[in-house]
């Protein structure tokens, strides 16, 4: 199969192994030349995509590529939909569009849309003006959860979860500095598990359910600035688990009546009385998505293009458990780039080893001299992956796997299985999985 990879980060390039792997001819194209070091010297270097303000009419194509000759575009993450939408009308698409962008990035939207469906949300207000913003804390006087609503030029700091009204009143004044201006929604904190929910949508229904527990925060016990992602546990789900039918299944008669096909994640905070929809995620190159693949055995390239072209992919598993651990290097998890921090030596995942990179994902890693060393990115270096029949495998084989690594300041969680763990056995009891 000729596969179209598309990126504006490289977030996705390491699911070009993947898929070399199952023998597709696979083609990157990116759009910023400050990210083609990812990678670099272990694949071929990327063809540069020119996006440019007329992208928006249909019958311009620029140096965009003729997505005709390919049987399937990726994209790896959100954000770009004049590109994604060019790239829908010649080829099965999957992974960035119009509508994915709204579900992702205009929260209020999404939100509205869960309302719509039948799935529950807390409590939500919208604002434009901090001052109303404060007047309505001062009056509430309850908890809330800061986040953006709309905008890809957003610093993911933004979202912040406070400790009570006055740590959210003492706050709001610089956190909404972050946001440039954006419109921004208080929402209602409420105690409970947080759970991401994923299916893979064909355009009639979901298959491939899972869900994944991630830790955030970038220190132990939730400490420090949060991160996205420092570790999870990717874990299979049948279709009739409660956390699927309150949630997510509740999007399958919407869903038929639009063009999207491809994964969509619902993140969620459950308690014993009820499940809470919190934010939608439509796209896969993040770390929990190379978890995934690592337990999946039904090929990523035909699990890709079944999706996109209303086909039934495969639901087969290789193990029900993934986990993994994001490993940095200073100066991460700032986004400041120093020259300095290129050609650290990453010792433990050896580039001639094709299984080492197969459950690797990687990142700011680059091929100097048949050595793997750091590229100077981000100092998000790489996300170690182990799958097994149950939790305690598969963290067991991962810390096997974390103590071969050695990079100078290396980084990491050295908690996420317990934390995880915790609240996966804390689902089952309360009858939700």
């Amino acid at each position: 199969m000729k596969i179209a990879l598309n990126s504006y980060t490289g977030y996705g390039r390491w699911f070009e192994f993947l898929l070399r792997n199952e023998d597709h001819d696979v083609t990157y194209f990116l759009s910023e030349p400050k990210f083609e070091n990812v990678l670099s010297g272990l694949l071929p270097p990327p063809q540069m995509v020119k996006l440019d303000h007329r992208m928006h009419d249909e019958n311009y194509h620029g140096s965009l590529p003729d997505y005709s000759k390919f049987d399937l575009s990726i994209f790896d993450l959100t954000d770009k939909p004049r590109w994604s939408d060019h790239s829908a009308l010649l080829t099965p698409t999957i992974g960035d569009g119009s509508f994915h962008c709204i579900l992702e990035n205009e929260r209020s939207k999404g939100i509205e849309l869960m309302k719509e469906v039948g799935i529950s949300i807390p409590p939500t207000e919208e604002f434009e003006d901090v001052k109303e913003a404060k007047k309505f804390i001062k009056k509430t006087g309850k908890r809330y959860v800061f986040k953006a609503d709309g905008g890809q030029d957003i610093d993911a700091a933004s979202s912040y979860v406070s400790k009570d009204s006055e740590d959210m009143l003492d706050y709001l004044d610089k956190v909404s500095e972050l946001v440039h201006d954006h419109k921004f929604i208080l929402q209602e904190f409420v105690k409970g598990i947080e759970v991401s929910v994923e299916g893979w949508f064909n355009g009639t229904d979901f298959y491939c359910l899972n869900a994944t527990l991630e830790e955030k925060k970038f220190m132990n016990d939730g400490k420090g600035p949060n991160t996205g992602c420092s570790g999870n546990l990717v874990f299979t789900l049948g279709p009739d688990a409660k956390i699927y039918k309150e949630g997510l299944w509740k999007m399958r008669e919407f869903l038929q009546g639009t063009t999207f096909k491809g994964m969509l994640d619902l993140n969620t905070i459950v308690t014993p009385e009820g499940a809470y929809g919190l934010e939608w995620t439509p796209r896969f190159g993040y770390d929990a998505s190379a978890t995934l693949y690592a337990m999946y055995s039904g090929g990523l390239g035909n699990l890709l293009h079944a999706s996109a072209t209303g086909g039934v992919p495969e639901n087969s598993w290789k193990a029900e458990f993934g986990a993994a651990v994001r490993i940095t290097v200073p100066p991460y998890p700032t986004e400041i780039r120093l020259k300095k921090e290129a050609g650290i030596p990453v010792k433990g995942i050896d580039p001639d080893n094709k299984e080492d990179i197969l459950r690797t994902y990687l990142y700011d890693v680059a091929l100097d001299k048949d050595k793997l060393v750091t590229a100077g990115i981000s100092g998000f270096v790489a996300v170690p992956i182990e799958i097994g029949n149950s939790i305690p495998e598969a963290f067991g084989k991962l810390e096997d796997r974390l103590k071969k690594i050695q990079i100078p300041d290396m980084q990491y969680r050295t908690d996420i299985g317990k934390k995880t763990s915790e609240r996966y056995y804390e689902l089952l009891k309360q009858g939700w999985i």
